[in-house]
């Protein structure tokens, strides 16, 4: 997003909290040493892939090059975070912010539960509406919940915009898989 104050005439860009600043050093630490292996794993699978022809035409190339970027980035990362930790001089305290992690834990259990109710529940009714074929699978019912619970931890709009919203973007998702992508949706 762009600011509408410019410094020297060059526009002055901010993130979502713009006034926010650095992240602790050593969770910028964390995060890169969980970067590179993300990207040491992803460098060591492509290479894991077969090479029919050259090594420019290898399926392998591109999650390698892009491993190896997110790997450079990760590495420029930790030296960012330990030059300012250096200049700190002592640890930065990590500040806990309770609210959100309460609602971080609820979006992780609201995600165990979606898996394992679609993994569990398996039913499909298959009608028809005019000449349209229609499917109701244990996914429309499980997203839409799922769905609307996300949207009150997280939104807290009203709960018929939130159960529209969720009831909409389903079944249009289950419409567009289902009939153009022919692909099948857990839980049917």
């Amino acid at each position: 997003m762009s600011n509408s104050n410019q410094a020297g005439g060059q526009p002055i860009f901010e993130g979502e909290e713009a006034g926010a600043g650095y992240a602790n050093p050593m969770l910028d630490m964390i995060a890169s040493a969980v970067l590179l292996i993300i990207a040491a794993a992803f460098m060591a699978g492509s290479l894991a892939l077969p090479v029919p022809g050259s090594v420019t035409t290898a399926p392998g190339l591109l999650p390698f090059l892009t491993a190896a970027s997110m790997a450079l980035m990760a590495i420029g990362l930790a030296v960012s975070a330990f030059q300012r930790q250096r200049r700190l001089g002592h640890t930065m305290p990590i500040e806990r912010d309770v609210p959100t992690e309460r609602r971080t834990l609820a979006l992780a259990v609201s995600v165990l539960i979606y898996i394992c109710a679609l993994q569990f529940l398996s039913f499909r009714q298959d009608f028809v509406i005019g000449s349209f074929r229609f499917v109701l699978s244990a996914f429309e019912p499980v997203t839409i919940l799922v769905l609307v619970a996300l949207m009150q931890i997280f939104w807290r709009g009203a709960l018929w915009k939130s159960l529209v919203i969720a009831v909409v973007w389903t079944l249009f998702l289950s419409l567009v898989f289902r009939n153009i992508f022919h692909v099948p949706l857990p839980g049917s």
